[in-house]
């Protein structure tokens, strides 16, 4: 990054500065019970959502199934065009076609490395990422303690979560695995009544529920988009008479999963 683009950055940032003084972690330690509940409905927040997102795949690969089955049925098709029912939106008839509009969905979500310069310690993804946020002027200090990879995963995590507040940022910084550590060689930090071997188990488990849980947050969008086009699409397929008659006689299967798909989420 050159100097005219540092600066430009510095000057369209509202958070700048905030970055130009000797900004350090919050004097008064995160107590244990505090971190515990943190933790706690952090971990129930991405599960919830897991499930509702996981729920939201389930119906729209149960849609899609079924579609493709049927629509390589001859007289089905003709059904559909006598009925001018045979374009469907582009959002479930790519899915329906082939993989090609599946591909951004197999890529697991991975922090890249960056190469970006630091602003005031801060990487300017992150600057951009929370541009639109009221942040508490310490979380960049405690952003700091990490290194700018891990910085862009904690404030995609707390925004996917809504949670961009610095109680939540201290519990994804004293979850930080050691390499990720800015200085990787200062101690871990401590809670009383946590001994080590259960802070390190619940660093695992929680990096492991945040990949889980920004995979399914950047895939949740486009398939919740196509849901609601699939949605529609069975809408108007089920307000046909013919359409209707023909899949509850030769596929009352079909016909109950369109029905039960339709029903209020």
């Amino acid at each position: 990054m050159t100097q005219a683009e540092a600066s430009s950055i510095v000057k369209s940032s509202r958070h700048v500065i905030h970055l130009t003084g000797d900004l350090r972690e919050p004097a008064g330690p995160l107590h244990k019970y505090v971190f515990l509940r943190i933790y706690k409905n952090l971990s129930e927040r991405m599960q919830c959502f897991l499930s509702e997102a996981n729920a939201s795949r389930e119906h729209l690969e149960g849609v899609v199934e079924a579609l493709r089955q049927l629509l390589a049925l001859d007289v089905f098709r003709d059904l559909l065009k006598t009925e001018d029912l045979a374009i469907m939106p582009a959002a479930l008839a790519n899915r329906i076609l082939g993989p090609a509009a599946s591909i951004a969905e197999t890529k697991p979500y991975q922090t890249e490395a960056t190469s970006q310069q630091l602003i005031g310690g801060i990487c300017e993804e992150v600057l951009h990422l929370l541009q639109d946020c009221v942040v508490p002027p310490k979380m960049f200090g405690l952003l700091r303690q990490v290194v700018p990879s891990r910085q862009i995963e904690i404030a995609r995590l707390m925004l996917a979560l809504e949670r961009v507040k610095l109680n939540t940022a201290r519990v994804f910084i004293a979850l930080t695995p050691q390499p990720q550590l800015a200085d990787s060689w200062s101690p871990r930090k401590q809670f009383a009544g946590i001994d080590a071997a259960q802070l390190a188990a619940m660093e695992i488990e929680f990096a492991e529920l945040g990949r889980t849980f920004q995979n399914a947050a950047e895939r949740h969008g486009p398939r919740s988009l196509a849901l609601v086009a699939a949605r529609g699409y069975l809408d108007r397929i089920m307000g046909n008479v013919r359409v209707v008659k023909y899949l509850a006689h030769n596929f009352p299967e079909r016909f109950a999963q369109f029905q039960s798909i339709l029903e209020p989420l």
